[in-house]
């Protein structure tokens, strides 16, 4: 007499099991912000509020980025006035742009904020070998009036490599940097990114200091399983015993 009752029970748990890992799917959502064949950046874009502080990211060509926080002092933007973008660098490697009013207006303090994520190889591309190998930082729509600054600093958690791209003003005298690369000794699936904008503008100045697009793209490199490396070793070998032999 119990029989009937503990099918139900169990086709109720199983209903449950389905409904939550359905739920777990789509609050983990991944959207694809893949630029177009010969386009720089994807036809559509999110904010980055929507990104903050849920399990949701985006995918762009074989990169996937998640865990995005933002926070801001002073003029900079709130996250819901920052899009992010997929992005492919002049080279064809792939990354996110971010979009906003990043700005110090003349007057009162300096403007600060910070923006940070993961971004990983995916799971086929890691499983043939490709691991991240560098690091790609570009600024633009920038400016600044005299005596006034505007700095984009990066680093990645637990390493020691850096980006830092500029724009500055002493006096009336400019100076720009606004591309910089980094190299990762030893490679990674993944990266966590923090990236620092600060912005000064004179406080009697008319100008602000700011910028409007921040790229950031990660190039790879494939490295040979371990299996592989040790068939190219034993061929290897075997190649010098029998050069050897001949001699």
């Amino acid at each position: 007499m119990l029989r009937p009752a503990i099918k139900s029970a169990a086709a109720l748990i199983a209903l449950l099991a389905i409904g939550c890992l359905a739920v777990a799917e789509t609050s983990a959502a991944l959207i694809n912000l893949t630029p177009t064949p010969g386009s720089s950046n994807s036809v559509n874009s999110v904010t980055l509020s929507s990104l903050v502080g849920t399990s949701d990211g985006i995918v762009v060509g074989d990169k996937i980025f998640t865990g995005f926080s933002y926070s801001r002092t002073g003029d900079m933007p709130q996250a819901s006035s920052v899009n992010v973008l997929g992005f492919r660098d002049p080279d064809g490697n792939w990354g996110v742009t971010f979009h906003g009013s990043f700005i110090d207006l003349p007057g009162g303090d300096n403007s600060d904020a910070f923006i940070r994520f993961m971004v990983a190889v995916d799971q086929a591309s890691q499983s043939a070998g490709w691991r991240i190998s560098d690091a790609h930082l570009f600024l633009s729509g920038a400016g600044v009036g005299d005596d006034s600054v505007l700095l984009v600093d990066e680093s990645f958690l637990g390493r020691n490599e850096t980006l830092h791209t500029f724009i500055a003003k002493a006096g009336s005298a400019q100076q720009a940097q606004l591309h910089d690369q980094v190299q990762f000794d030893p490679m990674s699936n993944q990266l966590v990114v923090t990236k620092d904008i600060f912005a000064r503008a004179a406080n009697g100045g008319f100008l602000p200091a700011r910028a409007t697009v921040i790229d950031q793209s990660f190039s790879q490199t494939q490295i040979p399983e371990p299996a592989t490396a040790t068939m190219f070793g034993v061929s290897a070998l075997a190649l010098g015993a029998v050069v050897r032999r001949r001699k």
